[in-house]
């Protein structure tokens, strides 16, 4: 379901839902009309994703850079329509700042349909590969808590956990300068956060993605992206620019993944000290990741590539593996970026960017810089 249409749901519906509190409970059938295989609720986890992007889009591109994710809390209600529910609502606040309302499809639910697919593997209730089919089923009471995280908990081993959180590092800079130079690539919309590349960091994170293409056979390589984050003064918008790409090197490389290893995130951070010790209090920081899906499509080009302006079939898609990566290492970062290069069934190189939109990391346009002049 498109988010236009979630929303007008939404709409539709009013927001009297936010009066009670919800959960939501993932059932999974390996066919639409077939008994649940396994039923799980929801938690605070699985919702995480959804929170960080609404404390972006709700706060921090408003205006609201310094504002703390623990700072804001949310409340949930489900979206349902002739009994199905099509998916949920946010609405995130935050004392002395204007309340907001963002809309996720149970697409933003796949991560965990996705886990729970690979217990019902191990349990022998379905075979690798096989397809399923996911709902979410809303229940009155219980809402998940999302407020603000304690200062400090005890666990049961008596021992003080305390939780703290980094103030967000940022730059000022008006995105005019960055758009005056600017080369376009892709399709650039609004609705999502602003991103740049300078040439040498998008070059960077083609040649480290294209690099396993010459094994054989082929496999995964890619790069860690370095960068800033950055507030327009006159608009308030936030936005993302990539200054350089570290080469994952040392990583397990296989042919449908790439798994870093201790030795090349001890070099990440390396780099980023000798970044940070010429530059204290700098704003340069980890945003994300660039990667390479080369392996060869299977079968033949279709008999519109003959005709056909360009090929939409490609080897460049979020897989589960990506998602799993961009969750974990980039938790509560919802600005991260997750580059994919591949080709498609004629053979011509192509890459395109993801980010987060409405809990999925979905294709979107960015634009590339000469260079970042700093002020």
């Amino acid at each position: 379901m498109s988010e236009t249409i979630l929303q007008q749901e939404v709409l539709d519906a009013g927001l009297e839902a936010f009066d009670e509190d919800w959960t939501l409970t993932m059932v999974l059938r390996s066919t639409a009309d077939g008994p649940p295989l396994i039923r799980q609720r929801v938690t605070e986890g699985d919702l995480a994703e959804a929170r960080s992007e609404a404390w972006l889009n709700g706060f921090l591109r408003r205006g609201q850079p310094d504002l703390p994710l623990e700072a804001v809390t949310t409340r949930l209600a489900p979206v349902v329509k002739e009994s199905q529910c099509l998916g949920y609502v946010l609405r995130a606040e935050s004392p002395g700042a204007e309340a907001s309302v963002h809309t996720f499809s149970r697409a933003s639910m796949a991560s965990l349909a996705h886990q729970l697919s690979k217990q019902l593997v191990a349990d022998g209730l379905l075979r690798e590969g096989d397809t399923y089919v996911y709902e979410l089923l809303p229940q009155r009471g219980g809402l998940t808590d999302g407020g603000p995280l304690p200062a400090a908990r005890h666990d049961s081993t008596g021992m003080q956990i305390t939780t703290t959180t980094t103030a967000l590092r940022y730059t000022t800079r008006p995105l005019a300068q960055l758009r005056d130079t600017a080369r376009v690539v892709g399709e650039i919309d609004d609705a999502v956060i602003p991103v740049f590349f300078t040439e040498s960091a998008h070059e960077k994170s083609r040649i480290f993605a294209r690099k396993g293409a010459d094994d054989h056979p082929p496999v995964e390589t890619g790069s860690i992206l370095i960068g800033e984050l950055s507030v327009c003064p006159d608009s308030g918008e936030m936005s993302v620019t990539v200054l350089d790409a570290i080469e994952v090197a040392d990583a397990e490389q296989r042919e449908f993944s790439l798994i870093p290893s201790s030795r090349t995130w001890t070099r990440v951070q390396a780099v980023l000290d000798r970044l940070t010790g010429a530059d204290p209090g700098g704003t340069t920081r980890l945003v994300g990741q660039s990667h390479g899906h080369n392996f060869a499509l299977d079968g033949e080009p279709c008999a519109l590539c003959a005709t056909a302006s360009e090929c939409g079939r490609t080897t460049v898609f979020v897989s589960a593996a990506d998602r799993c990566f961009m969750r974990t290492v980039f938790a509560g970062q919802p600005f991260a970026l997750c580059w994919i290069a591949g080709s498609n069934a004629r053979g011509e190189e192509v890459a395109t960017l993801f980010t987060l939109r409405a809990g999925v990391l979905k294709p979107r346009g960015y634009s590339v810089i000469k260079d970042l002049v700093r002020s």
